[in-house]
């Protein structure tokens, strides 16, 4: 039943590519970010959810 709903919607299938291509266009973007990052970001990134020095400093503060 369902399907056949969707027969009936006028050019469906385009929505399906035109999701596809967003979808696309995004992870393509994303990778190349991710590849094009330098090694010295990727470390400071990665280290963020263990470090509890940005934590207590803004608590610090914030009194």
């Amino acid at each position: 039943m369902l399907t056949d709903s969707f027969r009936n919607i006028f050019h469906v299938e385009i929505y399906a590519l035109v999701g596809f291509i967003i979808f696309f266009t995004f992870f393509v973007f994303v990778s190349i970010q991710a590849f094009r990052m330098k090694k010295d970001e990727v470390n400071k990134l990665s280290s963020m959810p263990l470090d509890d020095s940005d934590i207590s400093n803004n608590q610090t503060t914030a009194k």
